[in-house]
């Protein structure tokens, strides 16, 4: 008789239990940007833009599967597999400082725009201690990153997505929502008269560059002998946490329309959660606040964490979270983002710089996802399929287009910031 070995099969469940990177990366996704721009388009253009959403995390899954495989195959990050790909290149040296200096300074300005959220967040609930609350935020964030653990930083950043999409589908409920209307607004898509940005919002709070990196370091992160099954396992991550991000973005759409219904003033993320209470009372504004807060210390936890993976690995130093070099870029980026959040000026004003920088990195990000997922050299035959890179050409299109857009809209704003 011969023994032969079968593998169990794993079940959707214990599949979904062993949730890391995804869940990382949506911590990242949903911070205080993503809470203003999904609460203001509800309330300017209702359900209309609700499309937007849906394509973003359709996007995001289509990115991550790419993503995906570049840490589990090819075990390595993102940034480490592009500085394979153009080692020998004459393109190396400009692409390389180009990467470096925009999810640097976008990392900033993103971690400044993080530690203010979720700041007020706090400041609903017990003041106007914004000094004290970026600090106290930078620091607690800080420290879970040093652990070093990025299991250890998963199952922390899992917890406080679903502490979100608790929250925020709680007060999408209390507050109420036309289900017909939404349903319509999600797959039929139209553009309002004045919320082309608002569209483009939508999709680029969603689909953000640093992102991409963190996705594929952290899934490098956790060594398996058995990468079929992990993709697997991947797949179902990034589906799964991709369901959390559209929950979460919807349900703060939907309170930002009904405070429009309502008739209240609504121009940021702290009068999303302040005209709670006339509408739905004290404890939807408290719930709402809470959700602002895990948004911002979740994002303020993860931009550092993948700023230091691009300098790292494009670099060619090691991206242990212990590795001293490590520590010390991750340390500036929180300590420069607390000071520009305590005198940087409103939320609004960082989150303009963001997705300023957000506009030039992002399409070359996706075109760089595409273009080393489809190696043969680094993938084998793991390397994307013709529908996959057809997929991804069709991201970096509209990425582009944004890029444009924002860029024309964006730029003129930050130079007058600046100037």
């Amino acid at each position: 008789m011969t023994a032969t070995s079968t593998k169990t099969k794993k079940t959707m469940w214990q599949r979904i239990k062993s949730m890391g990177p995804g869940a990382i990366v949506t911590a990242a996704v949903v911070g205080p940007g993503t809470v203003t721009t999904c609460g203001l388009s509800g309330y300017n253009f209702g359900y209309s833009l609700a499309w937007a959403l849906l394509f973003s995390v359709i996007a995001m899954v289509i990115m991550q599967l790419m993503t995906s495989k570049i840490g589990i195959i090819g075990e390595m990050g993102l940034a480490d597999a592009i500085r394979k790909a153009f080692l020998n290149s004459p393109v190396r040296v400009p692409l390389f400082l180009l990467l470096i200096i925009a999810i640097f300074c976008g990392n900033c300005a993103y971690q400044a725009g993080n530690v203010v959220g979720a700041s007020v967040g706090l400041g609903i609930l017990f003041g106007p201690y914004r000094t004290v609350f970026c600090i106290i935020i930078s620091a607690v964030a800080l420290a879970l990153v040093l652990t070093g653990n990025i299991k250890y930083i998963a199952n922390a950043l899992t917890g406080l997505v679903f502490i979100m999409a608790i929250v925020f589908l709680l007060t999408a409920i209390i507050v109420g929502a036309n289900v017909g209307h939404l349903l319509s607004g999600m797959f039929i898509p139209s553009i309002p008269s004045g919320a082309m940005l608002n569209a483009i919002g939508l999709i680029g709070t969603t689909l953000v560059p640093y992102c991409l990196y963190l996705h594929a370091s952290t899934t490098a992160s956790n060594k398996v002998a058995d990468k079929d099954d992990a993709l697997i396992d991947a797949r179902y991550d990034s589906v799964t946490n991709a369901i959390l991000t559209a929950i979460i973005s919807i349900s703060i759409m939907v309170v930002g329309h009904s405070l429009a219904l309502r008739g209240e003033t609504v121009k940021g993320v702290a009068e999303l959660a302040m005209g709670l209470e006339p509408l739905a009372g004290a404890g939807a504004k408290a719930i709402f606040s809470i959700g602002i807060f895990a948004a911002g210390i979740s994002s303020a936890t993860t931009a550092p964490l993948a700023a230091t993976y691009v300098i790292t690995g494009i670099l060619g130093w090691s991206t242990d979270l212990k590795d001293t070099k490590f520590r010390t870029i991750t340390t500036i980026v929180f300590i420069l983002g607390c000071i520009v959040a305590i005198m940087g000026g409103t939320p609004t004003n960082i989150i303009t710089i963001a997705q300023a920088v957000n506009g030039v990195a992002l399409p070359l990000s996706v075109c760089l996802v595409v273009y080393v997922a489809s190696s043969s050299k680094l993938l084998g035959t793991y390397k994307n399929s013709g529908i996959l890179n057809i997929a991804g050409l069709a991201v970096l299109v509209i990425t582009l287009f944004m890029a444009y857009r924002t860029f024309t809209v964006y730029a003129p704003a930050l130079m007058k910031m600046l100037g």
